[in-house]
């Protein structure tokens, strides 16, 4: 049999096998692949936590697939409006500090007039461009982000290795700001690369966008390529603003406590705010325990160790030495 006459036959050998497990599947299987068409199609906008998964009792399958398929899942409404407020009230007293004040609490504002992949904003009333900065230093409660129950059966999943904490950041974006395309393209970027190999994801990165403001279209909310963590071609789009009116860009609208889980390898950035309103944001990192932090954005406020679990002490400072495992054994 000739190559081509193989490929032919494998490829209908390959289609009848799923068409007779289809139609083996029991009822229950069959909603679930209706309702995951559906999804697809943009009746749930791939918003996982639509209850979709909750109905079927489907363990996750359908985040996993649309994951894979898409290099991001939305999570709605995972940040409390107690927890919302506490971050909001911390941040509004961050942001009536000076930057010589802050740097007293080990807290660095990066303004985005010295970020190439920045489109600078407005000023606010207190006089700031857009910026962002470090933030687990600022305490309680975004130090209990860092294992928030809710992301971290994503993370073990995703990362699949031991993993810790890499980045931690506060970023604000005013009116007239916007942020490039940038990434999807592995070869490039080794160390945000997305793997999945023999049935485990290995993601080198997975970054989580914690909206603590509502943003629509109009306010520049987080725009994705879906599936460009996949691309073994450069996005042509990387360095432009998203235009949110372009057929290959996602713009992912949320609202206040809703969360972006993405790979660092999709191609991701953020519309021109035109909303008048300033977009708040929180950026946390992590990546097999191996990689290096980020430096500063990791650093912590003093008493961290007393007051911490052991499963967030270690996302922080990474796992023991392999030496005092074995002594422990």
């Amino acid at each position: 049999m000739r190559y081509g006459e193989k490929f032919i036959y494998d490829y209908y050998i390959k289609m009848a096998t799923m068409c007779i497990k289809l139609l083996t599947r029991d009822f229950e299987d069959l909603i679930e692949t209706n309702l995951l068409l559906d999804a697809l199609s943009g009746k749930y906008h791939l918003y996982v936590s639509d209850s979709i998964c909750d109905l079927l009792n489907t363990d996750g399958k359908i985040d996993k697939y649309l994951f894979d398929l898409n290099g991001y899942l939305v999570l709605k409404n995972i940040l409390s409006q107690k927890t919302l407020g506490l971050m909001n009230t911390a941040i509004d007293h961050l942001e009536s500090l000076s930057d010589q004040e802050l740097k007293f609490q080990n807290i660095s504002r990066h303004y985005a007039n010295d970020n190439v992949y920045a489109k600078v904003g407005e000023k606010t009333k207190q006089g700031h461009t857009d910026y962002s900065c470090n933030i687990l230093n600022y305490g309680e409660p975004f130090e209990n982000l860092i294992d928030w129950p809710v992301i971290m059966p994503y993370l073990q999943e995703m990362i699949s290795a031991p993993l810790r904490i890499d980045a931690a950041s506060f970023m604000s974006r005013n009116t007239g700001g916007g942020f490039v395309f940038h990434h999807g393209y592995a070869e490039l970027l080794p160390y945000s690369e997305y793997l999945f190999d023999q049935g485990t994801f290995r993601c080198a990165s997975i970054k989580i966008s914690y909206a603590l403001s509502d943003v629509g279209v109009e306010d520049g909310c987080f725009a994705v390529i879906p599936g460009s963590h996949k691309s073994n071609f450069q996005n042509p789009l990387v360095g432009q603003i998203p235009d949110p009116k372009h057929p290959l860009v996602q713009p992912l609208s949320t609202q206040k406590g809703d969360a972006i889980l993405f790979s660092e390898d999709l191609s991701h950035g953020a519309l021109e705010n035109r909303g008048g309103k300033v977009r708040r944001t929180l950026f946390y990192s992590y990546a097999p325990a191996f990689q290096a932090s980020w430096g500063e954005t990791t650093q912590v406020s003093p008493g961290f160790e007393t007051r911490a679990t052991p499963q967030r002490i270690e996302l922080v400072n990474g796992p023991p030495p392999f030496e005092d495992q074995v002594t422990k054994l």
